[in-house]
């Protein structure tokens, strides 16, 4: 099996000498946590571990030998003295694999404590065969953290093969499967609230397989909260205010508070749960989607558990949201979530409830990382056997083709914020800008076989830049952004031969670039490697005048078909809040050289 040296874990362990947060009544008090083979037996007073092995005749010294003639091994005891023992942490929506391959993210996360995640399967739905897909998921379930999946209903991108890939037939098969433990997120909620058919049969499948349904209700008021709920949704992790996290508790969602590089929200959705509502069970924290860079600094829910705290939430109301209230949200209790008999032995070690980023993470009864450091990997997927990652080289286009257009020939837009696009006024070309002096860039969604694109003037989003290319997007095309036509076909052109990656090209010059060979959707680059380049890419970027959170979500939401309020898809420019084409592709006669 993957990794041996993590996944043999001892058959008899006690962590012993700590005091145990027991998350459903909020005690902190002493005891010994007794593990046998990698679950829970046991969590005594001190010193009564050895009355648990005589009573279960599990002790190793009483055990005969086995058909080899070698006895079991001993009991390992790991001192926990002067420390403080909590589950290992819950993330309930997780997307892997932001451009990092996705095993490597779930390794950042175990090594600041995460050892059960429910992750997002789009990328993998959306360009795995199914013998592939079924083959991967198996794949993770064998891994020594427990990783779970909410499966995605549709695309969130205009998809030329969606009807096939999202299929309600193919979606129940998946989710007849026992790791499979949610249907999501619905990012086309609008959709929903209107009753749309499709979604609906989906919904109700999902629901009568006992899955639970994730929201997306970015900007939803009650009304149409409520409607959602009425329709099958059971979470959101939207709300940005505490007064939206209160509309959604109050109109019956489980609420995830969210706390990312994109929306780092916390310490203000907190300010929600006062009283007796901090420890409701239907509040949780997420970290959602953070990039390398932004785990390199904060951790992953640690850091989020870090933040509420920091904020004023009571401790033991945030480890409860970090493990026990999600694990209930998925039915998960009896297996994660809390120190108790019969659960996974995954423990967090920490200094004390002040510092939720643990000495030491144990998973299964396996001591798996320590001081941030993994002892070991906790395996790997053979991406380069599997079909749907070999995405072939694209058509380059010659620069004409990103020719700056006539005025107003194609819509000016504004980036309001990271990922948000509103209505701009009308820009020059060549970058001239608009009427208020903001620079103009174009901005393309650019067809792999270079059959289309859709393009759009975009102010707001860097002052000078020849040429940024990206295959990472939820259109599965490329981005192009720049403002020199002649290094947007470099930059764009580099990508597509290569079957994926990001390239900056600037006056002809490479200035950067990182190969995406996995779909061009994420690179098995060694993640420290990977974040000092992204790193590098974020200082050229804001160098160029790149001013807004984050780069790389700036780049992957220009395809987004559910954010405000326009979006580069494969219909045009889209005008998410009316619902309709605002400018329709460019049909691209002799796209390639």
């Amino acid at each position: 099996m993957h990794a041996p040296e993590i996944r043999q874990a001892p058959q008899a362990v006690v962590v012993a000498g700590g005091r145990v947060l027991n998350v459903f009544t909020g005690e902190v008090a002493p005891a010994d946590v007794v593990i046998v083979d990698g679950r829970i037996e046991a969590v005594t007073p001190p010193g009564e571990a050895d009355a648990v092995f005589a009573s279960a005749g599990a002790a190793a010294a009483s055990r005969p030998a086995g058909a080899d003639g070698r006895r079991a091994p001993e009991v390992q005891v790991i001192d926990a003295s002067d420390r403080v023992l909590v589950p290992g942490y819950v993330e309930p929506h997780a997307h892997l694999g932001l451009l990092a391959e996705p095993v490597q993210t779930l390794e950042q996360m175990a090594a600041t404590g995460t050892t059960t995640v429910v992750a997002d399967t789009y990328g993998l739905l959306a360009v795995l065969p199914d013998d592939e897909l079924v083959h991967v998921l198996d794949r993770f379930a064998a891994l020594p953290v427990c990783v779970r999946w909410f499966l995605a209903p549709h695309a969130r991108s205009f998809l030329e093969n969606e009807a096939e890939l999202f299929r309600i037939q193919r979606l129940e098969t998946l989710l007849a499967r026992p790791d499979v433990i949610a249907l999501g997120e619905l990012t086309r909620w609008p959709d929903v609230a209107m009753g749309d058919p499709d979604l609906l049969a989906k919904i109700g499948l999902a629901r009568r397989l006992g899955k639970r349904v994730e929201g997306h209700g970015a900007g939803a008021s009650m009304p149409r909260l409520q409607r959602l709920v009425r329709h099958g949704v059971t979470s959101d992790h939207e709300a940005i205010t505490a007064d939206q996290v209160l509309d959604r508790l109050r109109a019956g969602l489980y609420t995830m508070l969210r706390h990312s590089s994109l929306r780092p929200d916390v310490p203000e959705l907190v300010q929600a749960l006062q009283g007796p509502l901090a420890f409701s069970n239907r509040i949780m924290f997420t970290a959602d989607g953070p990039t390398p860079a932004w785990m390199a600094r904060h951790g992953y829910l640690d850091g989020v558990v870090r933040a509420a705290v920091e904020a004023g939430l009571d401790p033991v109301a945030a480890y409860r949201m970090a493990t026990l209230n999600p694990a209930m949200y998925y039915g998960l209790e009896w297996d994660v979530g809390s120190i108790a008999p019969g659960r996974r032995a995954d423990l967090l070690i920490l200094r004390d409830l002040t510092d939720p980023t643990p000495e030491r993470v144990l998973a299964q009864g396996r001591l798996i990382a320590e001081n941030g450091r993994l002892t070991g990997p906790l395996g790997r997927i053979p991406w380069a056997r599997c079909r749907g990652m070999e995405k072939p080289p694209g058509a380059p286009p010659d620069s004409s083709v990103f020719a700056w257009p006539e005025a107003g020939a194609v819509p000016t837009l504004h980036m309001a914020h990271t990922v948000i696009l509103r209505s701009g006024e009308g820009a020059g070309g060549d970058g001239q800008g608009d009427a208020a002096g903001r620079p103009a860039v174009q901005a393309v969604l650019y067809d792999w076989e270079g059959r289309w694109m859709t393009r759009a003037l975009v102010t707001g989003f860097v002052d000078r830049l020849g040429g940024l290319a990206s295959s990472y997007s939820p259109a599965f095309h490329l981005t192009v952004i720049g403002q020199r036509p002649e290094d947007m076909a470099a930059a764009a052109g580099r990508v597509l031969e290569r079957g994926g990656g990001m390239c900056l090209v600037e006056n002809g010059e490479v200035l950067w670039e990182l190969p995406l060979e996995r779909g061009g959707l994420f690179t098995e680059t060694p993640w420290a490697e990977l974040t000092a380049r992204l790193q590098e890419l974020e200082r050229l970027m804001r160098e160029r005048g790149y001013r807004h959170g984050e780069l790389l979500y700036s780049m992957f939401f220009f395809g987004f078909d559910s954010l405000p309020d326009f979006r580069l898809t494969t219909r045009g420019v889209w005008d998410v809040r009316r619902r309709r084409v605002v400018a329709p592709p460019e049909r691209l006669e002799q796209p390639a050289r």
